[in-house]
């Protein structure tokens, strides 16, 4: 028989001979056996031997060791919000002897499952993810052998912890503050609340600030892919102007960025006859007036918060679950809702 290793032969390869995944077989290659039964680990074993696999010591990592990886997966690396989270999670780990990767999913859950997998396969040695929901399966497999952090969503995951903001509290106190300031209707813009916990609370604080207020609900739904929902939403405000001043109110700053420069052309008074308020508080924010109303995520803090979890759990080992962290957001008053008596 043969000895010499077979070129251009994969993981794959051996997974498909095996009859395993490409997971378990990267599992078994870097002695992460947990969950693996005794018959898969020899039968992997006997497989490699008869094809004479030999991994690749670099995409393999040292066995046993870690790689002082921490993965940092976000649906928009370009949003306000992911920027400021990857530089504070990168600030907290370095001193520790930790770099960090990042990845973007664009919100596709393929994409994210794929990303998932190939950032295992390269054992880096802790995962923070903004996922949208559809590989939570794995996720919790993944979390009993490396700790996983959600930031800005929240799923019940066993294992995983949520770290996320107050975001019913605040779109609550937010709302009833528009309502208290004078406005009679608040136009809510969102996009499809679909299962994202983040969408899911800010509209849910919005309608407790309704009935509290005894205001009927006004929802405006927008795509930001999408330029003709855009301009309705925009339509929407200027067909329903009438003598009592009203605000616009949006979900997140990647929609009032769409949104603004159609309410500009609006020609409506800001903030007499048109409130404007959102949730985040981009940087783009402080270069226009009036100054617009918005919530102040404490992203710097939920970086640093999963940072010291994740270095407490490679340091110390398992640390008791935590389903949810919440860090509180705060609100910052702009000109664009404060209104003023008329003459």
């Amino acid at each position: 028989m043969n000895d010499t290793p077979q070129k251009g032969l994969t993981i794959r390869d051996v997974a498909e001979a095996a009859g395993v995944s490409i997971t378990t077989v990267s599992r078994y290659l870097n002695g992460r056996y947990e969950a693996m039964s005794e018959e898969t680990k020899h039968k992997i074993e006997e497989i490699i031997e008869q094809l004479h696999y030999r991994p690749n010591p670099l995409a393999q990592g040292l066995k046993g060791s870690q790689t002082r990886m921490i993965a940092v997966i976000v649906v928009n690396i370009s949003y306000p919000f992911c920027v400021s989270l990857i530089r504070a999670l990168s600030n907290a780990v370095s001193p520790s002897g930790y770099n960090i990767v990042v990845c973007e999913t664009g919100g596709n859950g393929e994409r994210e499952h794929q990303i998932i997998e190939s950032l295992y396969a390269q054992r880096v040695d802790a995962m923070v993810i903004q996922t949208n929901g559809e590989n939570n399966l794995r996720l919790a497999q993944i979390a009993v052998e490396l700790p996983v952090i959600l930031v800005d969503r929240q799923f019940d995951i066993p294992d995983v912890t949520s770290v996320i903001t107050d975001n019913e509290e605040s779109s609550f106190s937010l709302s009833h503050t528009l309502f208290q300031e004078g406005y009679q209707n608040i136009l809510y813009v969102t996009e499809q609340v679909a299962n994202i916990s983040t969408r899911i609370q800010r509209l849910t604080g919005y309608l407790k600030a309704c009935e509290q207020n005894e205001r009927t609900p006004w929802l405006g739904w927008m795509t930001r892919e999408d330029p003709a929902s855009v301009q309705h939403v925009a339509r929407t405000l200027n067909d329903s102007l009438r003598q009592d001043p009203i605000a616009v109110y949006t979900g997140n700053a990647l929609l009032l960025e769409k949104l603004y420069p159609h309410l500009r052309t609006l020609q409506l008074s800001i903030p007499n006859q048109l409130g404007i308020a959102t949730f985040d508080e981009p940087d783009w924010i402080h270069l226009i007036a009036p100054r617009i109303t918005c919530i102040r995520q404490p992203v710097d803090e939920i970086g640093m918060w999963a940072a010291k979890r994740i270095l407490t759990t490679l340091k110390r080992g398992r640390v008791k679950p935590l389903s949810r962290h919440t860090i509180q957001s705060s609100i910052v008053i702009g000109d664009a809702t404060q209104l003023r008596p008329q003459n």
